[in-house]
């Protein structure tokens, strides 16, 4: 028992590194899928990353050392289908009629570990089922094959980290876990009798998109910063600050313009600007992109001390906080560059009929 939960204490001390790295790709997803992000959504599908990382934890856990691994001698597999069976038949004579027998089997590993699997993957049946909305023909196919990975780990030697297994698979594991798998999805109803439907959740996240979040702009403008980072990277050598300012500025200028109010950034999250006025995007590029959010780059190009031009960007981003803390509050979410030209960002999402929006 003690093991089980030390690997459960371990999951949740990873956890918190693992739900930061998928952070930005998850967000990236329900933005460009949904356009918002709901605390439902979030809390459901990082609850099932945390299962999933639990199960791996109590596969791989305790790990042994490289060297005395080398030395075990027992087997590496079992392919005796429905073992566990014939273990108990060979177990402590069961006796219907008396009690004191049904201790004794249900605490022995012979039960004790087949029923261990099928649990396991009870959870897992029903966020299929519940969430991914899958039927149990897929939820079977899908179960058994993480059930096969997690196999397949402990085959290996956990990816040949080691030179041997330090664990068996076992093909009953693989029968075991599939029937958790199921019996997740038969019985999931019951759960979602207390939570909220997936339609119901969808309708609540596509509501929310027609609002455009500063968040849902920030990921589109942060994957705007990638695409412009690959060739300054490449050319980094050749280019000065003031040719990297005057990159940003093109970039953002040349492709709002091209397609029509929307960067690349802004085409992944589904968002643009409304009003495509050339010389309106291009006065945005210059004093958003350009000055406010990059004006270090020429002040440290014309002499500025690199510390004062610091200093200076670090203004301009808490001038550009306080914005959004304002908008926020007047629940407007417009910043103060778009209402003095009179631009608009909005949600490009075509929602589908099936959805009833109750705008």
């Amino acid at each position: 028992m003690q093991i089980y939960i030390n690997s459960i204490i371990s999951a949740i001390i990873v956890f918190p590194l693992i739900a930061l790295i998928l952070t930005i790709p998850y967000m990236i997803f329900e933005y460009h899928k949904y356009g918002a992000i709901t605390k439902k959504r979030v809390l459901i599908m990082f609850s099932f990353i945390f299962y999933l990382l639990c199960i791996y934890f109590l596969v791989i856990l305790p790990l042994p050392k490289i060297k005395d691994v080398a030395l075990y001698q027992g087997k590496w597999y079992n392919l005796k289908v429905f073992e566990f069976i014939s273990d108990l038949q060979g177990a402590q004579k069961f006796i219907i009629t008396n009690p004191s027998t049904y201790i004794s089997l249900f605490t022995t590993n012979r039960i004790i570990e087949p029923l261990f699997n099928v649990l396991l993957t009870i959870p897992f049946g029903i966020y299929l089922r519940y969430y991914f909305n899958k039927g149990w023909f897929t939820t079977i196919i899908y179960t058994f094959l993480f059930s096969l990975f997690l196999e397949i780990t402990q085959l290996t030697g956990l990816y040949y980290i080691y030179p041997r297994p330090y664990r068996i698979f076992d093909v009953n594991d693989l029968i075991t876990n599939t029937l958790g798998g199921l019996i997740g999805f038969i019985i999931t109803p019951i759960f979602a009798h207390f939570l909220p439907s997936v339609l119901q959740l969808e309708e609540e996240v596509l509501r929310q998109s027609k609002d455009v979040t500063f968040s849902r702009r920030f990921i589109g403008y942060f994957l705007d910063l990638i695409i412009i980072f690959i060739p300054v990277f490449c050319f980094k050598d050749k280019l000065n600050f003031l040719w990297i300012f005057i990159i940003i500025i093109g970039y953002f200028f040349l492709s709002l313009l091209i397609f029509k109010g929307q960067t690349i950034g802004k085409k992944i999250v589904n968002i643009k600007l409304e009003n495509t006025n050339i010389y309106k995007i291009l006065i945005r590029s210059i004093l958003f992109e350009g000055l406010l959010l990059h004006i270090y780059l020429p002040l440290i190009y014309f002499g500025i001390n690199p510390l004062y031009a610091i200093l200076i960007e670090i203004g301009c981003y808490f001038f550009l906080f306080f914005n959004i803390i304002s908008e926020k509050w007047t629940e407007q979410n417009t910043l103060l560059i778009d209402k003095i030209l009179k631009l608009k960002i909005v949600d490009t999402i075509k929602h589908e009929e099936t959805y009833i929006i109750k705008l």
